[in-house]
């Protein structure tokens, strides 16, 4: 008599649902999906969220529920029900994911009669945020490179000296230019002044013999 009755047990037993896995990154906000069609004819019906694959009946680890019109139970205030739950939308958002939100989670959904319940697990996996890490690359001594730099290491460089250089060179061609200038003035000057005194002297010397 018992054997029979084991098997009918089994045949009634729901099968386990699959486990679909969800990753995020530390810091982020994750939706886990869960909903169920409401049927018009039928009352809002109450769902419960926990930890760990859904055991027989309730949710191991509760730490959210409703009576189906609005949440009765909220453990953590990272963990809401943002859906609309009167069109079966019972959808669990995490803000700020931290690796400790890592596991199973179940989402049971509390219709009337034996075994009815609706359950969903899924898996989530929260990885940590990634860094980046900035290196020094050694770089080697060029013709332009200061080589009064003691680390050896790449920084930002300006190759100025041929420039300097240039500069150098307008300004003291410009220098010559302007020396050579001043000569000519210079030379100018003198060669008249030394045209009149001779005109000069011409003049008195021919004034003088006249007398």
């Amino acid at each position: 008599m018992l054997f029979p009755l084991f098997i009918f047990v089994l045949l009634l037993w729901p099968a386990e649902p699959s486990v679909s896995t969800y990753t995020a990154v530390v810091g982020q906000t994750v939706l886990l999906p869960c909903s169920y069609v409401v049927d018009p004819r039928n009352e809002i019906v109450p769902i419960c969220w926990g930890k760990g694959i859904c055991p027989v009946s309730g949710c191991h680890e509760e730490f959210l529920s409703t009576d189906g019109w609005k949440v009765t139970y909220q453990k953590i205030k990272r963990y809401q029900l943002k859906g609309d739950l009167f069109r079966g939308n019972v959808s669990l958002k995490i803000e700020n994911v931290r690796e400790a939100d890592s596991g199973i989670y179940c989402c049971r959904i509390q219709f009337k009669g034996l075994f009815n319940d609706q359950k969903t697990s899924l898996e989530l996996v929260v990885k940590p945020a990634e860094t980046t890490t900035f290196r020094l690359q050694p770089q080697q001594t060029s013709r332009n490179t200061q080589s009064n730099n003691p680390t050896g290491y790449d920084f930002t460089t300006e190759d100025s000296f041929s420039g300097v250089t240039e500069i150098l060179e307008i300004t003291s061609t410009a220098n010559e230019l302007q020396t050579s200038r001043a000569s000519t003035r210079i030379g100018i000057h003198v060669g008249v002044s030394v045209f009149m005194v001779l005109v000069l002297a011409l003049a008195l010397g021919t004034f003088i013999l006249k007398m």
